[in-house]
């Protein structure tokens, strides 16, 4: 629970951020312009996350820790475009193998409520983890025993939440202000779409709201 003080300096930090991204956004001439600027996004949480571990506690992550990468992720359509136009630049061979990972995982999750391994998972790497979305950059815990043991809660850095927290709102708000939508998708499904669906840019560059959506490939 937040203070009254800190809850009024997360808002103002959330208006910050939408103002100075709406006047970016608004200067981006198309679509693949503000696909682009969601690095911005991206490059600040990375920022964050560094100034946080620096300043303590340091998160308990190390790399070929994938205990997160098990659960739903969600990202904005920004995002997603951001990683099947990172993805289309791979040899053909290498597409096909990440379009059937991706459909496989959606039957699994279908079929059944365990808990299953990213698409991207590769050898317990993050294979797209140049253009991963804003919630994979957010991630971390301060105790890798309750990750490994699924507890129900797991210990964060408040104040890397709150800027991080602060820093998505504030530019998916800005690219609801230049009426691009920004809204949250599991990921699998919406790069699938992504990559399979020709037209789903175009779409959510009109403002369909529904871009990224299996239905409106039909």
């Amino acid at each position: 629970m937040l203070s009254a003080d800190e809850q009024s300096a997360f808002e103002e930090s959330i208006a910050r951020v939408r103002g100075l991204a709406t006047r970016a956004l608004q200067r981006a001439p198309g679509a693949t312009e503000a696909i682009a600027f969601t690095a911005q996004l991206h490059r600040s949480l990375d920022t964050v996350a560094a100034q946080a571990a620096a300043a303590g506690p340091v998160p308990d992550c190390k790399a070929g820790c994938a205990h997160c990468c098990h659960v739903r992720v969600e990202a904005t359509e920004p995002e997603v475009f951001r990683i099947a136009q990172h993805l289309a630049t791979q040899p053909a061979d290498n597409l096909d193998d990440v379009t059937a990972r991706l459909r496989q995982h959606i039957t699994h999750a279908k079929n059944s409520a365990a808990r299953q391994p990213c698409s991207f998972l590769v050898d317990d790497r993050c294979a797209i983890y140049s253009v991963r979305p804003a919630a994979c950059r957010k991630a971390h815990s301060l105790s890798v025993q309750h990750c490994a043991t699924q507890a129900p809660e797991i210990p964060q850095n408040l104040r890397l939440l709150l800027d991080a927290e602060a820093l998505m709102a504030g530019t998916a708000l800005a690219y609801r202000d230049v009426q691009l939508p920004a809204s949250a998708h599991e990921l699998n499904a919406a790069v699938l779409v992504a990559l399979t669906d020709a037209a789903a840019q175009e779409r959510w560059y009109q403002g369909n709201t529904t871009a990224l959506d299996a239905a409106s490939q039909n």
